[in-house]
């Protein structure tokens, strides 16, 4: 198993959310923390030309990289800073190989909207590793403040039809393990009215075909975690609706939410459209996405 922790860094607000995250999880795992900080695309021009640019750019992402690494050898962990050339999602999802997990923020340096967005769902989508998404709302010191609920301070995951075999679910039960936190698996089920059958009785005898299985499912799951992670304290919840609209809802209070890059069932084609892009553009806790598959 890898022993190092990716972050992405560029000196903006949200990388710096980013960072503290990561720093966070490095000490707690014992870790050692990579800084990497990408500095664009090679320019093909004459160096004669912009060799001082070329320069100036360089000292800075220098500067950025290291004040990062000062930050993290200060909270007591190892660090080395890496500056590279190429596009930031290309750069970390290369890096991805030889992480145990990769971090991100949400969104990039002068309040850009979507730059660093762009590359969090590229990377979320082809890193071969997990990787957290720092929302620019998380602050891990208002903790009473996201209030209380079933979710609070507990680790999410989404379960879909691979149940136990999804790697998101082993990865929400290791760092709900390594940090003493509890892990509540969550499976949703499409609401009865969105297939009206005309009939109240009938819709609710459908809906009730639909929930038997699902809870017969996340339980079957939650058996097979305490067997393997004898201890932790694991819930299950089946609801109705919208997936993304309930892990969105849980994020609001947990520690983390926990998907698989791409789902079967309710969460299928996750990283691919609408439910992806609401869970890690629209989640308040940070969003760890677990490699389901191989790429395509």
């Amino acid at each position: 198993m890898a022993e190092q922790i990716v972050v992405g860094y560029d000196g903006s607000e949200n990388s710096d959310r980013a960072l503290g995250w990561a720093i966070r999880e490095a000490r707690a795992l014992g870790d050692e923390l990579k800084v990497v900080v990408s500095m664009g695309r090679p320019v093909a021009v004459d160096p004669s030309l912009y060799g001082p640019f070329l320069e100036a750019i360089e000292q800075e992402t220098d500067r950025v990289a290291g004040a990062a690494v000062a930050r993290a050898r200060e909270a007591g962990v190892a660090a080395v800073g890496v500056l590279e050339r190429g596009d930031a999602a290309g750069v970390l999802v290369q890096g991805s190989d030889s992480a145990e997990v990769l971090v991100l923020g949400r969104r990039g340096r002068r309040g850009v909207r979507g730059r660093l967005g762009s590359v969090s769902a590229a990377v979320s989508a082809h890193a071969s590793c997990p990787v957290v998404v720092v929302p620019e709302r998380w602050d891990p010191r208002a903790r009473e403040a996201r209030g209380a609920g079933p979710f609070a301070g507990r680790v999410v995951v989404g379960v879909d039809r691979l149940g136990r075999d999804n790697p998101a679910v082993a990865a929400a039960a290791r760092h709900a393990g390594w940090h003493g936190t509890g892990l509540t698996l969550v499976m949703v089920v499409p609401e009865a009215t969105s297939v009206p059958t005309g009939s109240a009785d009938l819709d609710r005898a459908v809906h009730e075909q639909l929930i038997g299985p699902a809870r017969a499912l996340v339980d079957q799951v939650a058996e097979a975690v305490r067997e393997d992670c004898p201890g932790l304290d694991v819930e299950t919840h089946v609801f109705s609706g919208e997936p993304a609209e309930r892990l969105v809802e849980a994020g609001r209070t947990a520690e983390l939410v926990v998907v698989g890059s791409r789902g079967y069932g309710g969460f299928r084609g996750l990283l691919m459209g609408s439910v992806s892009q609401a869970v890690l553009n629209e989640a308040e806790s940070p969003v760890m996405v677990v490699p389901t598959r191989g790429k395509d």
